[in-house]
């Protein structure tokens, strides 16, 4: 019976044992603990952990660092070096979007006047148009004097058909000056775009960055 109490009892310690040591082994590997070798890796229940300075510790030396804060510190070097080389370019982009802007500024201004002199030129065919298609068709119409009225049909039918064009031509016209104000429009919204952008940029910098800190933190 003292055997069995006793048996009873070593292997109570060694349970024991056993798991204090393995709570003691997941406890020892962290944010933040020291390491033995750098690059070396453990797996605990938690995840993977790399011997490595801690990218958020200023001066920092080998500790255990979570493979979650290495990746997010991966992350953030990106998203900052894209940001950085976009910011770097901003000033020049904006800066000829500007000059592009105002030159197309001064042209939409001139090929607003040209549409304008073209809707006058219009109205004045358009009315022209009506005054001849008038008088041809009473010339059609008076069949008493039909050979007297032919050539004078012709004429009308030919100017006519002349006005026509010209009316379509310079109606196209005046709807493509019109354009170049769109072209400003289109313009400006690309420079919002970019300044959008690059705002944007740097909000994911700032993002990342909270990311790292957040998983680098000592002892997670």
């Amino acid at each position: 019976m003292f055997r069995k109490v006793l048996i009873a009892s070593v292997v109570g310690v060694m349970l024991t044992g056993t798991l204090v040591a393995t709570s003691a082994n997941a406890a020892s590997v962290s944010n933040g603990v020291p390491c033995p070798s750098a690059n070396k890796t453990t797996k605990i229940a938690g995840g993977t952990y790399k011997c490595a300075k801690n990218p958020t510790v200023k001066n920092a030396k080998l500790t255990w660092v979570s493979m979650d804060c290495l990746n997010a510190d991966t992350a953030y070097v990106k998203t900052n070096k894209s940001y950085l080389l976009l910011a770097g370019q901003m000033p020049a982009t904006l800066a000829a979007l500007d000059e592009k802007i105002a030159a197309e500024v001064d042209n939409a201004a001139l090929k607003a006047i040209d549409a304008a002199a073209l809707d006058v030129k219009v109205a004045t065919w358009n009315q022209k148009l009506t005054e001849f298609t008038a008088a041809r068709d009473a010339m059609v119409a008076d069949s008493a004097n039909a050979t007297k009225n032919r050539k004078s049909i012709t004429t009308y039918n030919t100017a006519i058909t002349s006005l026509k064009t010209a009316i379509r031509s310079a109606t196209s016209s005046a709807a493509n000056y019109r354009k170049v104000g769109k072209t400003v429009d289109n313009m400006k919204t690309t420079r919002a775009n970019a300044v959008l952008n690059l705002a944007q940029a740097k909000d994911g910098v700032a993002q990342a960055l909270s990311m790292r800190a957040l998983v680098c933190q000592k002892g997670l």
